[in-house]
Parts: C-alpha cells; structure tokens; sequence
C-alpha cells in the first residue's frame, strides 16, 4: 500500500485533509489508527487486512520527518495492508528520507495565494449573509496580514466570525473587531516591491523603524542577502533546494543584472550608514526607492 507525506505552512488546510480522509474509512474503529509512535500496535495494524471495509487507513503525526524513519524502513519491507499518511511540521528536502518519496506520494499545503485568499473572504461574507464596505474589507485584509508566518487562515476565519456578527460591515467595526496582526517582517519589504505594492512598502519600512531603530544596517544587510541569493539562482541556473536555502525564503524574480544593480545599491548604503553619511531612516527609505525602480 503507498506511503504519503503531508506537510507545508497552511495547518488549516492539513486540518481539512486529515478530516476528509478519516471520513473515508469504513468502520474506523478497526480500520483506522491516529498515532505518533511507532511501536507493536502500529506494526501489527500495518500488516492486518482490511475488516468490514475496503481499505486501512493509519494517519501518523511527526514533528520532523527523521522521527519516521523506522516507520518508512518498516512499511518498505512489512506493513503493506494500510495507506500510511504522515503528518509532518517539518519537512527537510535535503534528507534522504524525504528524497525516498515520489512526486506524486507528497501533498504539501502552504498558504493560499493572494487571489484566493480574497475569494474566500469574498464567499464567506456573502454566505453570512453581510456586507462590507470597499474601506473595511482594506482595512480587513491589511489587518489580518496573512503573509506574516504567524498569521493562518484558522486566524483569518475567527476574525471573519468576528465581523460577521453584523450585517453591515463597516471600517469601525473591522477596527473593534480584529486583532492588529500587522507587524514588522523585513522579507515582506521584498514581497511587496515585486508585487508592485508600494504605498505597503513604506508603511512596512515604518513599522521596522519603529520596532528596530538602531538595526537598519542589520535590515539591509538581510535584503542584501536576498538579493544576492537571486544573483547565484540566476548565474547558476539552480533553485534554492540545490543552494540549501529554507523553501519559505523569499527572494526576487529578477533578472541577473538588475540583482547585481540591486546589490551595488545596498551595499553602497550600508558603508554610507556605517560610515555615517547617511541617517540610518533616509537610508532605508531611499534603498527601497531605487528597488522599487528595478
């Protein structure tokens, strides 16, 4: 029986999968097992047949993936009467276990793109049967601020709830009733000059300013590794899978040159601000400008 692996940045998502799949089972008291060890129970439920129902299904739940190991050596030789689902919060593409399942053995659920994410606020206020003002639903979306990594759409649905206890939906009661979950995110500022979103830009170089006053150097100097992540990806003609860089990095999508540019406009800020000839706010805001151009 195959072997699947599930993981990615979206729990919501992973929720709903693992409750659609346990609905599948028939009989779920023998044919189903939710477990995070693996011991004899585990190993004799994945060698028993099937019991008044056509399929067992056993859903396993990992912090990292190198806990399945035993489990995946164990299910390759024995243990072929089940589907095995493994749950993992962290999945690492370097290792070789994640290397032994098939393109088509993953599921990986990670955030919903911006289009999408809209579509599903959009579709949960109508059935509500409210509406929201062009100004609330602004003030919503900047609000909730799903990119950020502490933000998922658990988050997003509760303050939906919130709002949607009244019918009209207006910026006042978006302001009394969603948590502000907007916060300083420096790999945002990269994010949002690719989508071309600059008045957020500079409302997200503030909020840095604010939190980080005395760290604009440590700020441009993150960017400036961004950027030269993008040059080597560009030059080498290699993913960040291959440079072993983290999946959730964001980098631009820029051509070699206007990377190589962007790096020579960092750079050259952050000797100015450590030299002194430029005040830590002006230089930050004037790099983000000149990035903005690329």
């Amino acid at each position: 029986m195959p072997k699947y692996l599930i993981y990615g940045e979206e729990p919501y998502l992973i929720d709903k999968f693992r409750e659609e799949l346990t609905k599948k089972v028939e009989t779920p008291e023998f044919n189903l097992l939710d477990t995070n060890e693996f011991g004899e129970t585990e190993k004799a439920f994945l060698c028993q047949y099937p019991l008044l129902g056509d399929k067992k299904i056993m859903i396993f739940r990992a912090g990292k993936l190198t806990e399945c190991t035993e489990l995946i050596e164990f299910i390759a030789v024995q243990g072929k009467r089940a589907e095995v689902y493994i749950f993992c919060d962290e999945a690492d593409r370097r290792t070789k276990i994640f290397k032994s399942f098939k393109k088509e053995e993953m599921k990986v659920y990670n955030k919903l793109p911006q289009e999408t994410l809209e579509k599903t606020i959009t579709q949960y206020i109508k059935k509500a049967g409210c509406e929201i003002t062009s100004e609330a639903y602004r003030l919503f979306l900047q609000l909730v601020n799903y990119d950020s990594e502490d933000t998922n759409l658990y988050d997003v649905l509760h303050s939906l709830k919130r709002v949607c206890a009244v019918k009209k939906i207006t910026k006042d009661v978006v302001e009394s009733m969603v948590m502000d979950r907007e916060k300083e995110d420096i790999f945002s500022l990269i994010r949002l000059i690719m989508n071309r979103q600059y008045g957020d830009v500079f409302r997200q170089a503030d909020l840095l300013l604010r939190s980080q006053p005395n760290n604009v150097v440590g700020i441009l100097s993150l960017l400036l590794r961004s950027y030269r992540i993008a040059y080597k990806m560009q030059r080498c003609n290699c993913s960040m899978q291959e440079l072993g860089i983290n999946y959730r990095t964001f980098v631009p999508r820029l051509s070699a040159e206007q990377c190589s540019q962007a790096m020579d406009i960092l750079d050259g800020a952050v000797n100015k601000v450590k030299r002194g000839f430029y005040k830590p706010e002006i230089a930050l805001k004037t790099v983000l400008a000149k990035l903005c151009e690329l």
